[in-house]
């Protein structure tokens, strides 16, 4: 008789718990879906954190995947972690990569200088005089990488940020000659071509940022960013590894901001090697010499110098007519 007495007192005590919350229920409507977004402050908060949460998200099945970049109209700037999500994560592959498939220092313009001075021209903060054979003095530059001022220009190199056999395995394997010559002497934006002391870019050598970044701490940032720019500019992969990397390591650089700007090179087909000789040498309606196979020159007479031909670092093989390739390493009028 006891035990039936608290059965009923429990159950009349849950009865009147239920309806306690359904009279609080009934004195507070439930908002309709068309005042969520403007109700109260409440709503409003859970509803941004509800979309936040949502944009986030990674696909099932996919524990690496990023989300979707948005359309990015060229010529704007924009920070770099946007820039980043525009590229694509690929594993890297160096096979048949030779320097000499990307023909530099040209002279685009005829106008007497090739690539590599009118970089040294451009990046001067005190001007060179600019003699025969755009031999320049009395030129004054600074380098990026380790702020060192250089009066001499015989003490700087030119910096491809994207190094040739870094592009070359992120998908330069894939493109043209004429693709790759004009990578290689991209003076269409201030930077691609660096002019760096020669301690610090042969430091660098064909590194990506996971493995080497500036000395100078000032320089890590605007080098990241050239990096990135550079790989977005012309369509280049990152490596998982490289990825990671640069995505640490921008999270120091908030305040940089880089220009999309596209190179629009669209010669290729994506994953099939190129094939043939350079445009030049199909087109030219001349006689190109055997012994230099990636660039159009002709054999002898009459004999020609350095001097005299817009092609730098290219590939020469015996019996090499011209006599470019001075130290027999293969590689004609070097820099």
């Amino acid at each position: 008789m006891t035990g039936r007495r608290w059965l009923i007192v429990g159950v009349a005590i849950a009865i009147a718990v239920v309806l306690a919350f359904a009279a609080l229920g009934a004195g507070r409507p439930s908002p309709s879906p068309s005042t969520l977004p403007g109700g109260t402050p409440e709503a409003s908060a859970s509803a941004a954190a509800a979309s936040a949460i949502s944009s986030l998200s990674v696909p099932s099945g996919d524990a690496t995947a990023m989300p979707e970049a948005s359309p990015i109209a060229a010529g704007t700037l924009e920070p770099l972690p946007a820039l980043l999500a525009l590229l694509r994560v690929a594993p890297e592959d160096r096979t048949g990569y030779d320097r000499s498939l990307f023909v530099h220092w040209i002279d685009a313009d005829g106008n007497g200088c090739d690539t590599r001075h009118e970089v040294l021209i451009a990046q001067a903060v005190v001007a060179p005089s600019i003699g025969a054979r755009c031999a320049l003095s009395g030129g004054r530059w600074v380098s990026l990488y380790d702020g060192l001022t250089i009066t001499d220009p015989a003490g700087l190199q030119i910096d491809h940020v994207v190094a040739l056999a870094e592009a070359w395995d992120s998908g330069a394997s894939a493109w043209s000659p004429a693709h790759r010559e004009a990578y290689a002497n991209d003076l269409g934006v201030p930077f691609a071509l660096l002019a760096v002391s020669a301690t610090t870019n042969q430091s660098k050598s064909d590194d990506d940022p996971a493995d080497w970044l500036p000395p100078a701490a000032a320089a890590e940032c605007p080098f990241l960013g050239d990096w990135i720019a550079v790989k977005v500019r012309w369509d280049l992969a990152v490596d998982p590894r490289e990825h990671d990397a640069l995505a640490a390591d921008i999270r120091d650089c908030p305040a940089t901001e880089m220009p999309y700007v596209p190179a629009g090179f669209a010669d290729d087909q994506p994953g099939e090697p190129s094939a043939g000789p350079p445009p030049s040498a199909a087109t030219s309606g001349g006689s190109c010499d055997p012994a230099y196979p990636t660039v159009c020159i002709p054999p002898p007479p009459p004999d020609l110098d350095c001097g005299d031909i817009g092609y730098r670092n290219f590939k020469v093989l015996p019996p090499d007519p011209h006599r470019f390739d001075g130290d027999h390493d293969g590689i004609g009028c070097e820099t």
